[in-house]
């Protein structure tokens, strides 16, 4: 049986790009050009599921 109700979820790759790009908004060391260990996880989690 099929689901009556619109999906109002994003898609695995939209979501995983949406939590890098808050990270990066957000993130005073993003925003400067430091080096940051949780943008550079976010964004290889990004990359690999919109395989």
């Amino acid at each position: 049986m099929a689901p009556t109700r619109p999906r109002t979820g994003f898609p695995p790759p939209e979501r995983a790009y949406l939590a890098y790009l808050g990270h990066t908004l957000a993130c005073d060391a993003c925003r400067t050009g430091v080096p940051c260990a949780n943008a550079v996880r976010l964004g290889r989690t990004w990359k690999k599921v919109r395989r």
